[in-house]
């Protein structure tokens, strides 16, 4: 993992509402002048589960993560390696679509 890994975020420039990156205004307030910034990959986990059915076009098991960045920021991330508990830290990258996470180490 790096110490300097960053994820791409939005900031709207008229409510300062923070969210990820997406192709229409502000979620908030519907404002079109939004501006990206990069904020640390590193965020922490709110909540995990393990599919072990998922749904068509997944492989079992498929473990997810909610994970809440610095600035408040929430993403679903699929967890590469263990389940990681409430609380714990993980690196998120954006894969295309969707969201990848991996648990940062322990020191």
């Amino acid at each position: 993992m790096s110490p300097t890994a960053t994820i791409e975020l939005v900031r709207c420039d008229a409510c300062q509402t923070r969210f990820l990156p997406t192709d229409g205004p502000c979620p908030k307030c519907g404002s079109s002048r939004c501006t990206p910034y990069a904020a640390s990959a590193v965020g922490k986990v709110l909540a995990a589960t393990e599919l072990h059915c998922p749904a068509s076009g997944w492989q079992a098991p498929h473990r997810l993560a909610l994970v809440e960045f610095a600035d408040a920021v929430r993403v679903l991330a699929i967890i590469e390696g263990v389940v990681p508990a409430p609380g714990a830290l993980v690196e998120v990258r954006r894969d295309g679509d969707v969201y990848r996470g991996q648990l940062e180490p322990t020191a």
